[in-house]
This record gives structure tokens, C-alpha cells and sequence, in this order.
């Protein structure tokens, strides 16, 4: 996977609670696309998905790049650093912060601009893309009608949808843990919005834990932070939860942000089965290791899928992975390898009543969109668009 930045630190899992952030030098740059190479930006929950269809998995299975392709599949990581974490300056503490506002250079001889850093800017950046340096997205959020509309008015028909696979959200608690087996919905509400700040303060929690609960939310921009807020508000009869001071904004999908918490054993986080899944896989390993890498990486959290309190169902919501792309260029007469006879949507994503199916319609596709944690499922969806 060609995802190498410079300055590329996790907060919470590189430091210990009040020291100093230390950057090292300048690092690499990541790989810059050529012309014909077919680029992606996306969000930090379906990425790896993108990347293991780019360039393969960890358990063998090849990726697109491996048959020598002319033209490659380009996916730049919605994080900075290969093990899902965001980069922060010199400077920075776990009580202050200083992000770094990661680059990448998009296509070989252009400037770098800012990564992009979710689902939502990278459907933003690529309404914006005049120049069209982005050939696709992945998403875990569906266009809303307006970017549709943008979309046509662009010139590009709409932002063609396919679906690849299902996910989920989910309460991630450290593995020694105050939390109940299980939260619902409407027992989150209260957390988040203040109204219960201890343990025993759940009706039917009683005999729990006395301590604070620390409630932690991923980045507004972030898609399960916008699954998870909709749920808040779905549970509190339709009425948006005013989030209390006491929740705090951390990495999405970290496990480090609630392990190095205060009080590990109090902290909760809306966190993505699918990078859940690819922790329990043993993908990560010890960063502070040099070529060729340490110890595997336990997350040290588990997910807290066991019945609540008060009886109801333990919190779950859904959540889709796409890749989107302009429809205009679904007519492209130019082959995606010469002396081949399909485009590049056509053989990687999408390709109705052809004779071949699309990489992530094939069995290879699916089993590397599942190696990265994530239910295979394909749908083309067409024209559509979120409500």
C-alpha cells in the first residue's frame, strides 16, 4: 500500500498522558499518479477496503496492481498513517492537540493539497474538482440531493453510487470495563446529552460502578459521528441531543483514544465493526518498531454488544461503504490498458449487461473488500442520493 507521509504521528497512541509530541524529520512523500492511473480519496472507515482492492491484502490475496497493469488503482488513505491514525505537529499534547493538516499530490507534476480527511469532504473535494485530478471516491455516505444537483450542473449527469459492502456502529469499552455488557439507544442518549454522568446513574444499573462515564465522539466531519448523531436523535423522539461538555472529540476508529484515557475502564466510543475486525485480525502492528516491524498490536477494547440495563437491544447502527464516481465517465471510449476494450469504471466498478463482471462484483474483490473487515455486498445503485 503506498500511503508513506512525513510527520506522521498518532496522538493518543504515541505518548504517554501529558508529555510532549516529538515529529521526526520530513519522511516521504506518497506515491504521485501519472496520467492514466485511476485515483481515490475517501473516508477513514471504508479505506482499507480501497486500499486492499488497489494493492492486495495482508493474507495474500492480490490486488488489482499485482497484474502489472499499465494504468494502477491509486487509493490515498483518508488518515495519514498506514494504522488509521491522524498526524499532529511538533508541539502538540493530548490536552492540546495541533493538527497537522496532512498533504498528498493528487497527479504527478501538480502541487500538494490538503488530504482529505472523510466521507463528506470527499465528496466536497470531488464535486470541487474541475480538473478532474479524482477519479473516484469511497464513502460511507451516500451524496445528499443538492451535490446530485450539483453534480448535473457540472456537466457530469450525477455521482454514480455502487455499493460494496455493509458495516456497522457499534459502543467500543475498554476490555476491563465499568460499562454495562450492553448500551442502548435511549441509555446513550442520556450519556451523551448529561443527564447520566455515573455508571449507576442508568436506571437499572444500580449496583454499578460509581466512577464518571467518559463519553467520546469521532470528528463532526466524520460519517460515524453523523450515523451515530442521527441515532441520538432518533432515540430522543426526533429532537437533536445537545452533546454535554464532558464529551470529548477524539480519533474515529482508535482504540488508543479510549485506552489512554483517563480512566480506560470509563470511557465509551462509537467505533466501526469493520476496523474492529481488522484489529482482531492482527493487521496492525507496533509502529515504534523498525523495518520489518514488531509485535502485533492488541486494540485492548471490545464491543459492548451484551444486553443493557434496561433490556432493551444493545446499540447498532448500519452503515453502507460505497464508490462513487462521475456517470459522464462511464461512456469513456478510452481503455483502461491498451489494446484492452473497457474503461476503467467498467472493469473496476461497475459494468451492467457486460460480459465481465467489475472487480469488486468478482469473488477476488470481495474476499479483499472483506479482508479489511467489511461485509462484501454489491449493489449498483445508479443515480441516488441520501433521504
Amino acid at each position: 500500500m503506498r500511503h508513506t507521509t512525513g510527520l506522521k504521528l498518532g496522538l493518543a497512541g504515541l505518548v504517554l498522558a501529558g508529555s510532549a509530541i516529538t515529529a521526526g524529520g520530513i519522511g516521504y512523500a506518497d506515491y504521485a499518479p501519472q496520467a492514466g492511473d485511476i485515483v481515490g480519496v475517501g473516508g477513514d472507515t471504508p479505506q482499507y477496503a480501497a486500499n486492499f482492492l488497489a494493492d492486495g491484502d495482508y493474507a495474500g490475496d492480490l490486488g488489482f496492481n499485482a497484474s502489472g497493469s499499465y494504468n494502477r488503482l491509486v487509493a490515498f488513505n483518508a488518515t495519514a498513517d498506514g494504522n488509521g491514525r491522524s498526524a499532529y505537529a511538533n508541539g502538540s499534547t493530548l490536552s492540546s492537540p495541533i493538527a497537522l493538516n496532512p498533504t498528498v499530490t493528487l497527479r504527478a507534476g501538480t502541487f500538494p493539497v490538503q488530504r482529505v480527511s472523510s466521507s463528506g469532504n470527499a465528496i466536497t473535494a470531488f464535486l470541487a474538482d474541475s480538473t478532474k485530478q479524482i477519479n473516484y471516491i469511497f464513502s460511507s455516505s451516500l451524496p445528499t440531493a443538492a451535490q446530485q444537483t450539483l453534480a448535473g450542473t457540472n456537466g457530469w449527469g450525477y455521482l454514480h453510487v455502487v455499493e460494496i459492502g455493509t458495516d456497522a456502529v457499534k459502543i467500543a469499552e475498554a476490555n476491563t470495563t465499568n460499562a454495562p455488557a450492553g448500551l442502548s439507544a435511549a441509555e446513550l442518549v442520556g450519556i451523551y446529552k448529561g443527564t447520566y454522568t455515573h455508571w449507576n446513574d442508568l436506571p437499572g444499573n444500580s449496583g454499578g460502578s460509581s466512577d464518571t462515564i467518559i463519553p467520546l465522539i469521532p470528528p463532526s466531519s466524520s460519517a460515524i459521528y453523523k450515523t451515530f448523531v442521527a441515532d441520538l436523535k432518533a432515540a430522543n423522539s426526533g429532537t437533536a441531543v445537545t452533546l454535554s461538555a464532558s464529551v470529548k472529540t477524539v480519533e474515529q476508529n482508535d482504540p488508543s483514544a479510549i485506552t489512554t484515557a483517563s480512566t480506560p475502564a470509563d470511557a465509551i466510543l462509537p467505533f466501526s465493526q469493520a476496523r474492529f475486525n481488522l484489529w482482531g485480525d492482527s493487521y496492525f502492528h507496533n509502529p515504534a518498531t523498525a523495518f520489518p516491524g514488531g509485535s502485533v498490536l492488541s486494540s485492548g477494547i471490545k464491543l459492548a454488544t451484551g444486553t443493557p440495563p434496561d433490556s432493551a437491544a444493545a446499540y447498532t447502527s448500519p452503515v453502507t461503504d460505497y464508490i462513487i464516481f462521475r456517470q459522464s465517465d462511464t461512456t469513456s471510449t478510452t481503455p483502461i490498458e491498451p489494446g484492452g476494450t473497457l474503461n476503467w469504471i467498467q472493469t473496476l466498478f461497475s459494468n451492467p449487461g457486460g460480459d465481465t463482471q467489475p472487480l469488486v462484483q468478482t469473488a477476488a474483490g470481495q474476499a479483499l473488500i472483506a479482508a479489511s473487515g467489511v461485509t462484501p455486498l454489491y449493489n449498483d445503485l445508479g443515480n441516488t442520493s441520501a433521504g
